[in-house]
């Protein structure tokens, strides 16, 4: 395995293996957990860990303490379970391996978080690796079954906070509704200042109406990320 990975170090000192061929993970994890508030005593899920940046960042930057990451991609977990070791995080993270589909703990998270795939299936040929493929597109886990099983492994109550594309919006907005989530919060992202947001933000709650909070927009070039 050492010779397919290479190794991304952060000014706090984490540091995050990452697949040379396979999907790398980009500023959309990272702007999601600055998003994500909750208690740190709580009970966290990640859905698509990947590499594990996201449960990794939790732990060290929120200081959140009972996280589950759970991936489908066996290469990906190899490596989400090689940088939880690198960061001396066995105590606050566990890797599981399998498809949220079929994964039993109903009612029993305090929040979920997701940095899912992005891309519908349009019936084009996808020319890439079939690790990139299965975290960009909808093969594994499109967004009605995210949000589904969300509503499923979630507490009455609990929160959920997603990354997505803008232009998908509506269609979030549809699948919360449809599932008993409350739009809590949104945040735009923009890469260029004058260019079209492409990431959004979301923060819902499930069974729980919210008055829904358009907070400032995200300008990604402006904050360094």
């Amino acid at each position: 395995m050492e010779k397919n990975v290479n190794i991304t170090t952060f000014d706090d000192d984490i540091k995050i293996y990452q697949l040379i061929e396979g999907f790398r993970f980009s500023v959309d994890p990272i702007i999601l957990v600055d998003f994500f508030e909750g208690n740190c005593e709580k009970k966290i899920l990640d859905i698509g860990s990947g590499s594990g940046i996201i449960p990794i960042l939790l732990a060290k930057r929120k200081n959140m303490k009972n996280i589950t990451g759970i991936e489908i991609q066996k290469e990906s977990l190899d490596i989400f379970r090689k940088n939880v070791l690198e960061n001396n995080l066995e105590k606050n993270i566990e890797i599981i391996y399998g498809d949220v589909k079929e994964y039993n703990k109903s009612n029993y998270y305090d929040y979920i978080i997701s940095n899912p795939p992005y891309m519908t299936l349009d019936g084009k040929k996808i020319s890439e690796n079939e690790n990139k493929k299965i975290s960009r597109h909808e093969i594994k886990l499109d967004l009605s079954d995210l949000i589904k099983n969300s509503k499923r492994l979630l507490k009455p109550r609990g929160e959920l906070f997603l990354v997505h594309r803008s232009f998908r919006l509506p269609e979030i907005i549809t699948e919360l509704e449809k599932n008993n989530f409350s739009l809590k919060k949104i945040k735009f992202v923009y890469f260029d200042r004058n260019k079209n947001s492409n990431l959004i933000l979301i923060q819902a709650s499930k069974g729980r109406k919210n008055k829904l909070e358009v907070v400032p927009p995200l300008f990604l070039e402006e904050e360094g990320y």
